[in-house]
């Protein structure tokens, strides 16, 4: 089983005539034929136009993308993919090349059929960075992660509108880590062309081994119906006292993991419809609620989208807005609580120290009792002949948590209740 890595997204917040609350994702489009359409067809698989694309959806959390010819090879393993399966019959549409595709034309392209898109969004291509003292040496550490989400999306009445029906992850939990050896120190940070190459080939493999394009079969078969049971992680909180200590400014990156990773989980588990998870939206959101924060307008919103997203990797200056609606059940987690202690046992070793770190997740669906699980991890440290570990504790305790809440995230999604 593959886990997913975090993501954020870039978005719009609004109301829809006070029917549905819907979040709005402005995304630049790269070029004209960018996209994946299907036509819905009544009696047989659906016709796929696919050109290759990746989305960006927020440049500041997918600068690993961006580097290079790394956007290619994601877009590249994505098309092999596709002719993979289509080869193997176990696509439940058809895939056709596009000819001369615009977001502007694709209404009347398709006269009055139903477009559908499949569009696959970059979610984040980004490091955990870190570094710590040894003596008089500073180490350095990165931890490479990324996820990819394919979108199906249903067109909506004018061009360039699209509602999100459904969403498939493409990531896993498996972080590459680029130093933090204690025998093979990096002395040197990390540069980002190297970064950049571990992403491309995480994702790489991720997308030739764990990618199921047979799971779009049941949104291709009701993308005109209305979506009764869908879910999504409204909101991931961090209550717990030591979180600032152990995660320091990475706390929205690793709440968008964990909403990540428990949502992927879940979907596999349950075959339920999961839309993305808020915290990977880019904004905060209070409480879950799909509203305006701040006072920030949609034109401010618009605006601050298209100028991040024209620097530099955005040639058509075209748009597209892509809602969201609200999930019919909200999922709600909490890093709740956290502790370390040593472990002394009854002969103590001048040589190494062990240390036992708990971790407490809370879950709560909708209005029902929470739920709440935990973990523990011991780690055992050398001790040197001179000076302190204190140092290497600190600095192992982002990767300690995060493994820890990693698999509670994954267990809270696998249990039935």
């Amino acid at each position: 089983m593959s886990l997913p890595v975090f993501a954020e997204v870039d978005i719009l917040l609004g109301i829809n005539k006070g029917i549905s609350i819907v979040l709005g994702i402005v995304i630049a489009v790269m070029a004209v034929t960018c996209v994946r359409m299907v036509v819905v067809e009544a009696s047989e698989k659906p016709e796929v136009i696919c050109a290759d694309e990746v989305l960006v959806i927020n440049p500041g959390t997918n600068q690993l993308l961006m580097v290079g010819n790394t956007r290619k090879r994601i877009q590249d393993a994505l098309s092999a993919r596709l002719v993979s399966e289509e080869m193997a019959g176990t696509l439940p549409f058809k895939v056709k090349q596009a000819s001369s595709y615009e977001y502007e034309g694709v209404m009347t392209d398709v006269d009055a059929q139903v477009p559908v898109a499949l569009i696959p969004l970059s979610i984040i291509s980004d490091t955990l960075d870190s570094s710590y003292q040894v003596k008089d040496k500073t180490l350095y550490k990165s931890v490479v992660v990324g996820s990819l989400y394919m979108a199906i999306c249903r067109g909506g009445s004018t061009a360039n509108n699209w509602t999100m029906i459904g969403a498939i992850p493409v990531s896993g939990y498996d972080p590459v880590t680029l130093g933090g050896d204690i025998n093979h120190p990096w002395l040197v940070k990390p540069s980002i062309n190297q970064k950049a190459e571990v992403y491309a080939s995480m994702m790489e493999k991720l997308i030739r081994e764990k990618l199921n394009l047979s799971q779009l079969k049941p949104y291709l078969k009701n993308i005109n119906k209305p979506i009764a049971d869908t879910y999504e992680v409204v909101d991931v909180t961090m209550t717990a006292k030591r979180a600032p200590e152990i995660f320091d400014t990475q706390q929205e990156t690793v709440k968008a993991l964990i909403g990540s990773i428990y949502s992927a989980r879940f979907q596999e588990i349950s075959n339920k419809i999961v839309y993305p998870p808020i915290t990977m939206m880019g904004k905060k959101i209070n409480n879950g609620d799909r509203t305006n924060e701040g006072n920030r307008s949609v034109a401010d919103d618009v605006s601050d989208s298209i100028y991040s997203l024209a620097g530099g990797y955005s040639t058509s200056g075209a748009t597209m807005t892509l809602t969201v609606p609200e999930p019919t059940h909200k999922i709600r987690l909490n890093f709740s609580g956290a502790g370390w202690m040593e472990l002394k046992g009854k002969k103590e070793s001048l040589a190494v120290k062990n240390v036992g770190y708990k971790a407490w997740l809370r879950r709560q669906i909708d209005s029902q009792p929470e739920k709440v699980v935990d973990d523990v991890k011991s780690v055992q440290y050398i001790l040197p002949e001179s000076g302190s570990i204190a140092a290497a504790e600190k600095e192992q305790l982002p990767d300690i948590y995060t493994e820890l809440l990693v698999r509670l995230a994954d267990r809270l999604a696998s249990q039935k209740k």
